[in-house]
């Protein structure tokens, strides 16, 4: 069983270090900005290499909380987007009809803004993703086989479980519900020796999350400094590069989102107690 630590890995992965990644970005475009649209590694390392114990303290706990807030501003545009686009990893592991992402957009304000603000996510995954068909790399579902065993284990569970209490579930009732939140509760708790595995993709999964939204807020800066400033002379590629490097940070989030439900799924399958 894992021991329980003040600091976690989640904690250092999903909070500290994007923390402080927003803070040297803010510094990075401080720097850019007081050297005349100039920027050299060497210069702003040095510039930023002085700190003194009391400043290396604060520079933690600032960046711890502002990893909060990223962390969480994360979970409700780039995994919001990616679970209203392709639905959530178990759903589409099991092969479940997905509705269109447009289907509920209206009167929905916040489905109907997500593509903008994510611009640089979901132009990509339009193009890349829809069109080249990268997103078979990560929204694929199982085979025919372990999708029936999974879906048969699933409900045997669930009914053995909360029978008393709902009554006999089947596969078009369960279809609606977050059934993979009490999968992954029982596998956690009854598979101790795949814990700290699914603990691992978790981390990765929320700091990958965490590192799409980052470089989507570097590509939006970029934007308005063409726009409005004269700091530095960027061009057409410079968005390129940074949207497909937010891409990229996208699949990769989604491919251990995947990874870690696809645990909690093979888990139920070998449990030879359901």
């Amino acid at each position: 069983m894992i021991k329980q630590n003040p600091f976690s890995l989640y904690d250092f992965l999903g909070y500290f270090v994007p923390g402080a990644l927003m803070i040297y970005l803010y510094l990075i475009i401080e720097y850019i900005k007081t050297n005349n649209g100039t920027f050299k590694i060497s210069g702003f390392l040095s510039s930023t290499s002085d700190l003194k114990l009391d400043q290396f303290l604060f520079f933690v706990i600032i960046s711890y909380a502002i990893g909060h807030l990223i962390n969480f501003i994360s979970s409700i545009t780039i995994e919001k987007y990616a679970n209203w686009k392709y639905d959530y990893p178990s759903k589409y592991l099991l092969g479940f009809e997905k509705k269109s992402y447009w289907i509920k957009g209206i009167g929905n304000l916040w489905r109907v803004l997500l593509p903008i603000l994510l611009f640089p996510t979901t132009i990509f995954d339009l193009i890349l993703g829809d069109l080249f068909k990268f997103k078979n790399f990560y929204t694929r579902k199982l085979d025919q086989f372990l999708i029936e065993v999974i879906k048969e284990k699933g409900i045997t569970l669930v009914n053995k479980l909360f029978k008393n209490k709902t009554g006999n579930q089947d596969i078009k009732k369960i279809r609606g519900y977050d059934f993979f939140r009490i999968f992954a509760h029982y596998t956690f708790e009854h598979s101790k020796n795949h814990q700290f595995k699914m603990v691992n993709y978790v981390s990765l999964y929320g700091f990958l999350r965490v590192l799409c939204l980052i470089t989507t807020i570097g590509f939006w800066f970029v934007i308005s400094t063409m726009i409005f400033t004269d700091y530095l002379n960027f061009n057409i590629w410079t968005l390129i590069i940074i949207g497909f490097i937010n891409y990229t940070f996208f699949m990769a989030f989604m491919k251990f989102y995947r990874r870690y439900t696809l645990e909690g799924l093979m888990l139920i399958a070998i449990n030879e107690e359901i």
